[in-house]
């Protein structure tokens, strides 16, 4: 918020809308991704095909190509907190709905399309209230706590809630119950906002020309350094949207784990991303943002090709008198090749940390706030429909030949895009479409 006169502006926590709209995220974003998961293991568990759970993944995203350019071209023309607390409420009901079913595996795809649906106008209208609630001086450190705030939901969504319910109390129904709880606690909050009065920042320009569904990407294409930023998110989301499909092959087939415990393995990767929001959020506006993505991408990748051989590289390194230990490690199926999974998480949630704040702030920094929301939902847009074709090769491949030769083929194409985008906007240093 802007400074008051004659005295320090108060910290981030401190101002009831960003404290609220945190509230919101952590709740609805604690149920979606325990959601998320208790499906991937619902249908893994009826099928055992990592294609089909490629498919479910891709049933998540689907919505983000349709469903998100109107969620997007809402936010910015719609009450934002009123679209907030719909879609928490819309959530919510689905849940209930669900409650009634039959379940089967029609039916998981179908949630997974309504969920995926009502979580495009929430988020969209979450990202458009940021940067109009925040100061410009202030966005790389929200964008970081927002970003902590999503990991944190993560971890007890998917480390946590899910595993408890469906395995120690092996009850569906009272998962999708508690989710319910958690979307409508969400919508509460959401209300608690309070109206949005936009922080003191002039945006120069008017609404680009064409068509409506086309305003958020000839904003993209408008600023360089705005496109460049889109690139790197799209570029990490389609990784992760790949990933998603193939972390339970994974977990089966490399650490010989069951999946709903060999997710703990990869739990460490929310320490990284805690620590690469720190780091972030500090140099977001002290280091050239090409120089800041760069670093985060070559070490993802890097890591990305290292969590494919896992087994190898524990029994390679446990030929070292330093690392013999590896060797040793032993409870139940949980071997060296796990300890190195979580060693390798650690690095790869850093990096992922690392290029999502420096995007993300480019983005609110430099993109107009009427246009916000249009803007991101188009990046979702294009993570979507660049992952829509991969997911489900990188699924059958996984069935055909193995998880781990598909994962080193995406960590490489991974690398050669990236590669293609590594020359930051020489203009990024300077003032954008944006003045205060």
């Amino acid at each position: 918020m802007s400074e008051r006169i004659g005295h320090a502006a108060p910290g981030l926590w401190e101002q009831r809308p960003f404290r609220m709209l945190s509230y919101t995220r952590f709740f609805s974003r604690v149920a979606q991704n325990a959601l998320n998961f208790a499906l991937v293991l619902l249908i893994n568990e009826e099928t055992g095909r990592a294609f089909l759970s490629s498919l479910l993944v891709l049933a998540l995203v689907v919505p983000s190509t349709v469903a998100g350019i109107v969620a997007g071209t809402a936010a910015d023309v719609l009450p934002r907190r009123a679209l907030v607390f719909l879609g928490d409420i819309a959530r919510a009901l689905i849940c209930v709905y669900f409650l009634r079913d039959d379940g089967g595996v029609a039916a998981y795809y179908a949630v997974a399309v309504l969920l995926a649906t009502a979580s495009q106008f929430a988020s969209s209208a979450e990202g458009a209230i940021m940067p109009a609630i925040v100061d410009r001086t202030e966005l790389a450190k929200a964008n970081a706590l927002s970003q902590a705030v999503g990991g944190a939901a993560q971890l007890v969504g998917l480390g946590l809630l899910t595993p408890l319910v469906l395995r120690v109390f092996d009850s569906r129904d009272a998962l999708f119950a508690i989710c319910a709880a958690l979307f409508l606690s969400a919508a509460f909050f959401a209300v608690l906002i309070g109206r949005v009065h936009p922080v003191a920042r002039v945006d120069i320009g008017g609404e680009p020309g064409g068509p409506w569904w086309l305003a958020g990407w000839r904003t993209i294409q408008a600023d360089r350094a705005v496109f460049h930023a889109v690139v790197e998110l799209t570029l990490i989301s389609t990784v992760l949207i790949i990933l998603g499909g193939l972390v339970p092959t994974y977990i089966e087939e490399v650490l010989d784990l069951p999946v709903d415990i060999g997710v703990l393995v990869l739990i460490p990767a929310a320490a990284g991303v805690v620590f690469g929001l720190r780091v972030a959020g500090f140099l977001a506006h002290r280091v050239p943002h090409g120089l800041l993505s760069t670093t985060g991408f070559t070490i993802f990748v890097g890591c990305l090709a290292l969590l494919a051989f896992v087994n190898k590289e524990a029994d390679f390194l446990g030929g070292f008198g330093m690392f013999g230990w590896l060797n040793s490690v032993q409870i139940g199926n949980f071997d060296g090749g796990g300890v190195m999974a979580m060693i390798i998480m650690l690095p790869l949630g850093f990096s992922y940390a690392v290029v999502s704040v420096a995007g993300q702030t480019v983005m609110d920094d430099r993109v107009p706030l009427f246009l916000r929301g249009r803007v991101g939902s188009t990046q979702a847009a294009l993570a979507a429909i660049a992952s829509s074709v991969p997911v489900l090769v990188a699924g059958a491949m996984a069935d055909a030949v193995g998880v781990t030769p598909v994962m080193a083929l995406v960590a490489a194409l991974a690398g050669l895009v990236a590669i293609a985008n590594l020359r930051a906007p020489k203009e990024h240093g300077r003032r954008g479409p944006l003045v205060r």
